[in-house]
């Protein structure tokens, strides 16, 4: 009997092409589950008729999955379900649970995605200092230093609605903020159930993202990526770069944070799995997850971690759903650098183009085209980005060259 991978894709999309291209490499067949798109006509990876499912909704439910599994399941051996999307990871979990594949439960991932429950958590354990509640009306009016606050979706993704207090100048605004979000058709089922807003303490210091491995509950960090030029925009915080590993952080402050990450991890009940965890180092030198996604990274973080230590975050998953080993390849570490370049809400490009750098760029990529109309939301737009293997520049020569890629993708926009 043939053994089988189920992808989960959100519109016909979630990195689908790679994560096949390794489950095959693997030995496995791949079938795909997808939601309906709007934006487009038929997707962007090879495949048959027979292994792709697309529903008529524009995101999947568990439902979905146990049709996809009656009606496909026949005569095929499913190993494992895998997804990137943010929004399918309980339904990951949940497929998973079903085919006694190795995953985290579904109460696990709501614990983790649900910032308000994280949080609470490791303050009763703690292993954290930053005070969280539920917002309403009365908490806001009370607010005398908004400066030391900060505001999040309990639940959410795409960096939407996560901005310092003090941006907010009246309570309503949260009301149409939400009913944006749900309104945009690219993440719905995302923000179609209102879980409401938090306000934790605001955290400051160096901000670094983990890309970590557990097995076994024991974690293993396969990169950690500083990140560069975060500007807070209207409603969202926008991520300009990344370099790995840092460059504001020394060896011993860097071991401390895989150390309390592995606590963390513990903590939480994570006994297997990839994540992609978010965390500040402060001028104490004191380490608090800002939160945890129970996914690999989006942008360049799969392919600047490969270059970096060798690790490919999707084999690593895959390896650890199906009950393998996790490999990990050895090699001497270099140093990577990437930028992401973001769009305007609504303009129109009229020219998109690409500049030259020294180094050279290793890998890019260009998501939109002369003539294309950005959509109008309060959330991040990517307009592309690029990386580069910069392991042979010496550190005085970065900030310089982190400043040439700034316009290493130069665009214009119609009046």
């Amino acid at each position: 009997m043939a053994k089988a991978i189920l992808i989960l894709s959100h519109q016909l999309l979630s990195m689908v092409e790679p994560i096949k291209h390794i489950a095959e490499k693997s030995g496995y067949t791949c079938f795909i589950l997808s939601s309906a798109s709007e934006r487009i006509e038929k997707p962007q990876w090879s495949f048959d008729k027979y292994s792709v499912h697309v529903t008529n909704s524009l995101h999947l439910i568990h439902a979905d999955i146990d049709q996809f599994l009656t009606d496909y399941g026949q005569g095929i051996d499913f190993v494992g379900c895998i997804s990137v999307w943010d929004g399918y990871r309980e339904l990951m979990a949940y497929a998973n649970q079903k085919l006694g594949a190795n995953d985290i439960s579904e109460d696990v991932v709501v614990r983790l995605r649900d910032k308000l429950a994280m949080r609470t958590r490791l303050r009763e354990a703690g292993l954290s200092a930053v005070s969280c509640q539920l917002l309403n009306e009365d908490i806001y009016q009370s607010i005398t230093t908004p400066e030391n606050y900060f505001i999040k979706p309990r639940t959410g993704l795409a960096s939407m609605g996560t901005f310092p207090a003090k941006s907010l100048t009246a309570y309503s605004q949260l009301d149409a903020l939400w009913a944006s979000a749900a309104a945009d058709r690219n993440y719905d089922g995302v923000f179609s159930a209102d879980n409401g807003f938090i306000i934790e303490g605001f955290i400051s210091g160096t901000e670094c993202s983990f890309e970590v491995s557990v097995s076994d509950g024991q974690s293993d960090v396969l990169a950690v990526h500083e990140k560069l030029d975060v500007v807070q925009d209207t409603w969202s915080v926008l991520e300009g770069a990344c370099i790995c590993p840092p460059r504001s952080l020394n060896a011993e402050q860097t071991e401390a944070g895989k150390a309390f990450l592995g606590k963390v991890m513990q903590t939480l009940g994570v006994h297997t799995g990839v994540y992609h965890v978010e965390m500040k180092c402060d001028a104490r030198n004191r380490w608090e997850i800002i939160e945890i996604n129970p996914r690999i990274g989006g942008a360049y973080i799969v392919d600047s971690t490969r270059v970096h230590s060798g690790a490919c975050l999707l084999e690593t998953w895959l390896r650890l759903i199906t009950g393998k080993p996790a490999q990990r390849g050895s090699r001497h570490e270099r140093t990577t650098f990437f930028r992401v370049f973001f769009g305007q809400s609504g303009r129109t490009l009229q020219r998109i183009e690409r500049n030259v750098t020294e180094p050279q760029v290793l890998l890019d990529k260009v998501l939109y085209k002369p003539g294309d109309r950005l959509p109008r939301v309060e959330r991040e737009i990517f307009l592309g980005m690029a990386l580069w293997d910069i392991t042979e520049m010496a550190a005085s020569q970065q900030p310089d060259f982190f400043n040439q890629t700034n316009d290493y993708l130069k665009t214009e926009y119609q009046p």
